[in-house]
């Protein structure tokens, strides 16, 4: 790679070396004034746009070189292991920047390095060699702008995205867009113009995405320029008008003919939309399953009832739709703002009638969560009466829940809080003094905290220069 590194770079920086180490401004700062400062310092010659896009790819090459050397990947004995495939991954990047920069001669270098790989040998069966981590964990993960523009397009129809936004490290410009939509049918349609942030690198694009719902959706991307708007927008005219009429059919064959293929789906997501989305989708599903659960117990509760008294066998239909509504009920009510007690005291009696079985975990996470957000608010309050008002009266509520809770981060807040009383509390009138004192010891004793005996400690502790 030096070879050609110094072949290359001779044609951009005065000398190549000194340019990679002061790399490391651009690197801290990505700043267009430190990007034009560096290359002020260091170019061989003005340099047009696109010089500077491969010296910059040059930059980054040898950078990710450096980084394929980090020492905690070969530390571990284990080619499989997530720090060594994460070091491959920077080599991946090293081979993927150099067939851009050198073309033909840069062929040779992935088949060479593969050979390389499979020689190392992981000790799990199932993961094979070096070579197949390379092809099934890294290969897969590699990125260029038109897979940006793959993301961006189907993230669309699900986020509503403004004219400029930034996606991980790309710019994205909108150069046009329209959604249409048939029945659970939608057609996304647009324009749109991808740059990286890191090499300047630009391209623009054009896009269709068709999704039929839930996760069924095929998208469509091909490169774009200014002079290619006017056919786009003649395919988009045509394609919006056949999903209108819902012939789904000829808008799937208009956009075979416009774009010859479509090769992305959900799967072509970066990882962390992609999850977003599939709970988006998933949110929907559920919804619209609790609903049906909860219709079916409401219109049986009755006969549920009489089953219990009667110690007759339940039906397990019957059954798991009880445990669904009771839990989403419960849910629901500790969601609240503020908590709906009778809800919940509601909810709990059917549970225990019918012999329903609680999501204790689900449920006692929620109201861990609650109490610690009460207890933040308090905190923050400074000796407000009405947030104590509602810590205690959550406090009262969870008091009864059948299951054990784990309030710890809510303990440690009210003994954050009872410490520094003495000067804290700046919102706390003197003569409102003993009504917080009487319902912050009612508070902590909700919290399983034996407030009597942390006073006779501290005391103790004071006492004693502790």
């Amino acid at each position: 790679m030096a070879p050609l590194t110094e072949q290359e770079g001779g044609k951009l920086f005065r000398d190549v070396w000194a340019a990679r180490d002061s790399y490391i401004q651009v690197v801290l700062d990505r700043s267009a004034e430190t990007l034009d400062r560096f290359f002020a310092e260091n170019q061989s010659h003005l340099l047009s746009e696109a010089e500077r896009v491969r010296a910059l790819e040059l930059m980054e090459l040898q950078r990710h070189a450096q980084l394929m050397y980090t020492s905690c990947g070969w530390f571990f004995d284990d080619i499989s292991g997530i720090e060594t495939v994460q070091v491959i991954a920077y080599a991946a990047r090293v081979l993927q920047l150099a067939q851009d920069l050198f073309g033909e001669q840069a062929g040779a270098l992935e088949p060479r390095f593969l050979a390389r790989l499979a020689e190392a040998r992981s000790n799990v069966a199932a993961a094979g060699d070096g070579a197949r981590i390379y092809k099934e964990q890294v290969r897969t993960t590699q990125l260029d702008l038109e897979q940006v523009a793959a993301h961006y397009a189907i993230s669309s129809v699900f986020s509503s995205f403004a004219e400029e936004t930034e996606l991980f490290c790309y710019r994205v410009r909108r150069q046009a867009y329209d959604i249409y939509t048939s029945g659970r049918g939608r057609l996304a349609l647009g324009r749109a113009s991808i740059a990286s942030v890191i090499t300047d690198k630009q391209q623009s694009f054009s896009f269709a995405v068709l999704h039929f719902g839930d996760q069924n959706i095929t998208a469509a991307v091909k490169p774009c320029e200014e002079a290619d708007a006017a056919e786009f927008e003649a395919f988009a005219s045509q394609a919006a008008e056949q999903l209108q009429r819902a012939k789904f059919p000829e808008v799937i064959r208009l956009l075979d003919r416009y774009y010859g293929h479509m090769d992305y789906s959900l799967t072509s997501l970066f990882r962390d939309e992609q999850r977003r989305i599939v709970q988006v989708i998933l949110n929907s599903t559920l919804s619209s399953i609790e609903n049906s659960l909860t219709t079916i117990y409401e219109d049986h509760a009755s006969l549920l009832h009489y089953l219990s008294q009667t110690s007759l066998p339940k039906p397990p239909a019957l059954t798991l739709a009880a445990e669904f509504a009771i839990n989403a009920g419960l849910r629901k009510a500790l969601e609240g703002d503020p908590v709906d007690q009778a809800l919940l005291r509601s909810f709990l009696a059917l549970a225990k009638a019918d012999q329903i079985p609680l999501e204790t975990a689900t449920l006692s996470y929620i109201a861990d969560q609650r109490m610690k957000r009460a207890m933040v608010e308090l905190q923050i309050s400074a000796g407000s009466l009405e947030a104590l008002d509602r810590a205690l009266a959550l406090a009262r509520t969870l008091v009864e829940l059948p299951f054990e809770l784990n309030l710890w981060q809510a303990q440690n807040i009210w003994y954050e809080i009872l410490r520094v009383s003495s000067y804290g509390l700046t919102a706390l009138a003197t003569d409102d003094r003993p009504r917080w004192e009487k319902d912050f010891c009612e508070l902590g004793s909700c919290l399983s905290i034996d407030y009597e005996a942390i006073s006779a400690q501290d005391l103790t502790a004071a006492t004693t220069g502790d």
